[in-house]
């Protein structure tokens, strides 16, 4: 695909190492210090400001699929998204950072106004958060709308049932499949025989129903209330607890040390929701909290430094389970490595999420999992592909097929279900990429089509 983003931001670099391996990638930047940065990526730059037609005629966007607009300002988003629009049928992402642009370009207007799309990477950050914490134990929910497909992530801390148990003695119910082991920097396809560690982070995927079976395995008491503590009220913290008022099970703290901002929480969240004036990050705030019957804290202030501060903390004092926001996609994985049981980034999240948007049909990325290390793509089996058990394919290292789509129904597969032409597979990949999947699934048609050895 033919792809121009607009700003070297953070979020930009990231679509640009995420896309630029598969795909016609241009970026318009005037900043030295960004170009600078553009140097270790191969794709075409533009210098220039995005707002002027000369600049998205030299990055031809007239021939575009897809325009990301993704400067530091909402202003020059807008304005550039708007331009492309006239000159280009190539489908607009406008990035925004402050909530009056995205309330008023998602609604009517923004449809007078043809942007394709509106991204608010805090409001998608807090409703992503908001999935994790109904899900008690998780440590990452994907929900997959009108496909009956769930994916649940699970870290085993110690005490954990699992623990020393082989993968097969977890009687994982039909309709789920375990599809990766994380173990420190591994990547592990796991087997019956593979025996479970303490720290492993373990993916399931699967229906619905089945799915159930296992939260209740790794959540025993499935109708304990859930206590949760929100250190932060600005946008994210708002919208996470506005988005935790529909389950009925979870208690909400809000804690913001702006008096200003903690009347418009009062005014604006359900009465359920507490909201407490006080500086979450102050040590003896938190021990009156008594973190230790806390289910889950989460840190969403405006400050990195702040939020690890506070989930180091949290750690201390037993907290269950810790949800911390960072803001830099470095730090992020930094705060993995110190033991954070769930990083998020609005940037890494919203990347992501417009990344799938725009992949192409035939290979397009379903979900990224561990922040990159691993994958689910989306790959369409070929014409005249000879209906064939899991069990034979003999597929490569590194491989699973998760599930199956063929027509209305998605099939979460064992080895003797088979796959056949025009069935679409949610494919997880480890050490191979989806066109080592495409090439392999080609060479099964040619060898089905060659003629039979003369007797």
């Amino acid at each position: 695909m033919k792809i121009v983003i607009s700003g070297a931001t953070e979020i930009g670099l990231q679509f640009a190492k995420t896309l630029t391996a598969t795909n016609d990638v241009r970026i318009i930047e005037s900043e030295a210090r960004a170009l600078k940065q553009l140097e270790k990526f191969d794709l075409q730059v533009i210098t220039g400001n995005p707002t002027s037609l000369i600049s998205l005629q030299s990055a031809e966007v007239e021939n575009a699929d897809a325009f990301i607009a993704c400067t530091a300002s909402d202003e020059v988003n807008v304005i550039s998204c708007l331009a492309v629009k006239q000159i280009s049928k190539a489908e607009t992402f406008c990035f925004v950072n402050k909530d009056h642009y995205f309330e008023t370009f998602a609604g009517e207007l923004g449809e007078k106004l043809a942007i394709d799309k509106i991204i608010w990477p805090e409001m998608l950050l807090g409703e992503y958060i908001a999935k994790i914490i109904a899900v008690p134990g998780a440590i990452d929910v994907k929900v997959f709308e009108h496909e009956d497909l769930k994916q649940l992530e699970y870290k085993l801390k110690p005490g954990s049932f699992a623990i020393g148990k082989k993968l097969m003695d977890l009687k994982i119910p039909r309709g789920v499949l375990a599809v990766a082991i994380f173990r420190g920097e591994d990547v592990i396809i796991p087997r019956g025989q593979t025996i479970l560690f303490k720290e492993d982070k373990i993916i399931f995927m699967g229906h619905e129903r089945p799915m159930r079976e296992i939260e209740s395995r790794f959540n025993p008491t499935p109708d304990k209330i859930l206590n949760v503590i929100i250190i932060g009220g600005g946008n994210v913290g708002y919208i996470l607890a506005k988005s935790l008022e529909e389950y009925k099970h979870i208690r909400v703290k809000i804690v913001e040390k702006n008096m200003a901002r903690c009347r418009f929480l009062t005014e604006n969240l359900s009465e359920d929701v507490l909201v407490l004036n006080a500086d979450g990050s102050s040590t003896s705030f938190l021990k009156e909290q008594q973190l230790d019957m806390c289910d889950c804290m989460v840190a969403v202030t405006g400050a990195d430094e702040r939020n690890l501060m506070v989930s180091m903390q949290a750690k201390l004092l037993n907290a269950k389970k810790i949800i911390t926001r960072a803001h830099s996609i470095e730090n992020s994985e930094f705060f993995d490595k110190l033991g954070i049981d769930v990083t998020v980034s609005s940037q890494f999240n919203a990347v992501l999420n417009v990344s799938k948007l725009i992949s192409e049909d035939s290979i397009d990325v379903f979900t990224t999992i561990e922040k990159g290390k691993a994958e689910i793509v989306e790959i369409i089996v070929p014409e005249k592909f000879p209906p064939t058990m899991l069990m034979d394919l003999k597929l490569p290292d590194g491989v699973v097929i998760a599930a199956v789509r063929r027509g209305s129904h998605t099939i979460v597969p064992c080895g003797v279900d088979k796959i056949q032409e025009g069935d679409t597979l949610r494919v997880f990949l480890a050490t191979v990429t989806s066109e080592v999947i495409t090439d392999f699934l080609n060479d099964v048609v040619a060898k089905s089509l060659e003629p039979a050895p003369e007797a």
